[in-house]
């Protein structure tokens, strides 16, 4: 029994009669998940105060046998169990006191692998892992575990005939010693068979380039999955039922059958924010989710803040690859206006994505854009013709993850122009990001972050405010105010630089449900060389509440600069970690 639950009971015994009260049960000797698997199966846990003397001595003479089940199932077979049944306050009081003994240990273990899974990595990698080590504390619980993952990794493999030959475990309780059998068959790999759509939402030539695997190659659940959830990403479709037949050996084709049903096709979102850059935001958009059965969209989304609004308008259509492979025609008009610069950008681009292989996303792009900008006591009307490409990488990239306990981001930017291309500017930037999230201790998390930018250019005072750098800000350095770091002028005035360099450490701790703590550390600055880059450094400790939304952090950071021209600072954002 926990102690808020015997609290309780106390509580109801002062206060109420004895009808309808449960009887208290005190175990002494065990603790923890032993103690409360005591509990679980014990009948005399829920007997009532006013039960007859006759049924408590029925279910007292049951209790020792109904304790020893509950510890054999965490490998002590040989216990000393002392019972007593009194009745105390016109209530039963049964206490009960274990020795729980030397646990049985494992002895022999005998795990054996037969059928095509033998070579498979998967198999190798969940037989080098296994609990049921010699000499370990038998636990039936990780037999069980051990043996579900064993059926699960075959089914989700393909193995669908897979059956375990012998399974079972010998307790030798006077030498409280336990011999374990596990011998498993997977049988033959099933295949792939083909695949089948119903549907009349969009071309049927269009879904089935959704399907990334062919006949005869082997089965896979991973497969499978990322197949679903493409289908439901795309926006198309409201359900897909997606549905797989084994047969029988010897056939080993899985057909698969996809039904499917049209989503809504034009949708109106609005919506409204916060975040300590850019103050409050609004925001509106439109989206045609099927402009026509070839899958093409249009998007047209507004946003309006205190620093910076902008109006944008896409149509995308779906390549060879629809997954991750699309172009996109955009065109738009930003107005920012930062305390340190102000600029008024429109801009038309077109961009490519292809999927490179281990699932990188490749973007390739071309943007013309006119921009007004003010920085100091410079204003300047630039205009630039941009190609350049990009490589990007997320893992996991599952959006439903509001807190990932691993995974990592990676993106890398190459881009610049020239007067070749009639640009008013010319320049060669290179944009490097990366945030790795690795697992501490228990429901802690470590996140690593780091960002570096460098421009070779003719004439700095040419570049735009959007392609030259600045650091400060809720996702750079915390403890300054938005793109306030850079370097200055004569008059004290930031004027951004050619390079950049900041990162970040910072430690989660869940401590109840959807909440955690976090203390973190920020460093970096804009400079244009390495000769005068004066790093500036952050520190402070925040909230996170991790919502259906998507993360919410507040943060209250320090400046460590003496000249800083804040003590502290708030910082609110909300988004995804990676």
């Amino acid at each position: 029994m926990t102690l808020p639950r015997f609290l309780v009971r106390c509580a109801l015994l002062c206060m109420l009669p004895a009808a309808g009260v449960l009887a208290a049960v005190e175990v002494e000797g065990v603790r923890g998940n032993l103690r409360d698997n005591v509990l679980a199966h014990l009948a005399l846990d829920d007997v009532a105060c006013d039960a007859p003397a006759w049924r408590v001595r029925r279910l007292r003479r049951q209790a020792e046998p109904q304790v020893r089940t509950a510890l054999e199932a965490y490998g002590f077979y040989n216990p000393q169990i002392a019972i007593t049944t009194d009745s105390e306050h016109d209530c039963w009081v049964t206490r009960i006191r274990i020795e729980e003994g030397e646990p049985v240990r494992l002895r022999a273990v005998d795990i054996a692998l037969a059928g095509e899974a033998a070579g498979d990595p998967a198999f190798a990698r969940l037989l080098r892992t296994h609990p049921l080590v010699p000499g370990a504390v038998l636990s039936h619980a990780a037999y069980d575990a051990y043996r579900k993952a064993l059926a699960d990794l075959a089914r989700r493999q393909g193995y669908f005939a897979a059956t375990f030959t012998e399974a079972r475990i010998e307790v030798h309780t006077r030498e409280n010693a336990a011999d374990v059998t596990l011998h498993f068959d997977s049988g033959p790999r099933f295949r792939f068979g083909p695949v089948s759509f119903e549907q009349a939402v969009v071309d049927p030539e269009l879904v089935e380039r959704f399907v990334d695997f062919r006949p005869g190659d082997p089965y896979d659940g991973a497969v499978i999955d990322n197949f679903y959830d493409a289908l439901l990403r795309t926006g198309y479709f409201a359900t897909v039922d997606l549905r797989t037949r084994p047969g029988a050996p010897p056939d080993l084709a899985v057909p698969i059958t996809v039904a499917m049903t049209p989503a809504k096709r034009k949708v109106y979102t609005a919506g409204a924010g916060y975040s300590t850059d850019k103050g409050v935001k609004v925001r509106g958009g439109y989206t045609d989710r099927r402009v026509n059965d070839r899958g093409h969209q249009f998007d047209a989304s507004a946003s309006l803040s205190e620093v910076v609004s902008e109006v944008g308008v896409s149509y995308r259509l779906p390549r060879r690859d629809p997954r991750v492979e699309w172009l996109s025609i955009d065109t738009g008009f930003q107005d920012e206006e930062t305390d340190t610069s102000s600029s008024q950008i429109y801009k038309i681009g077109l961009k490519e994505f292809h999927r490179r292989p281990r699932d990188w996303i490749e973007t390739w792009f071309l943007d013309a854009s006119v921009e007004r900008f003010e920085i100091a006591a410079d204003r300047q009307r630039t205009f630039l013709l941009i190609p350049g490409i990009s490589w990007s990488h997320t893992w996991p990239n599952n959006s439903r993850i509001t807190r990932p306990d691993r995974g990592h981001r990676v993106a890398v930017k190459l881009s610049g122009t020239t007067s070749w291309f009639a640009s008013d500017a010319e320049f060669l930037q290179l944009d490097l990001y990366g945030k790795l999230i690795r697992p501490l201790w228990r429901d802690a998390r470590l996140l690593l972050r780091a960002e570096a930018g460098a421009t070779a250019k003719d004439e700095f005072d040419k570049l735009p405010a959007s392609v030259r750098y600045f650091a400060g800000g809720d996702y750079s350095v915390r403890g300054y105010d938005y793109e306030t770091l850079g370097p200055t002028d004569e008059a004290g005035n930031v004027v951004g630089g050619s390079h950049k360099l900041v990162g970040s450490i910072e430690f989660d701790q869940r401590v109840w449900r959807n909440w955690s703590v976090a203390a973190f550390l920020d460093t970096g600055n804009a400079f244009d060389t390495f000769s005068n880059l004066r790093t500036k450094t952050g520190v402070g400790a925040g909230l996170r509440w991790y919502s259906p939304l998507g993360p919410v952090r507040v943060d209250v950071a320090f400046p460590l600069d003496k000249d800083a021209p804040d003590d502290w600072r708030f910082h609110v954002t909300l988004g995804p970690d990676l």
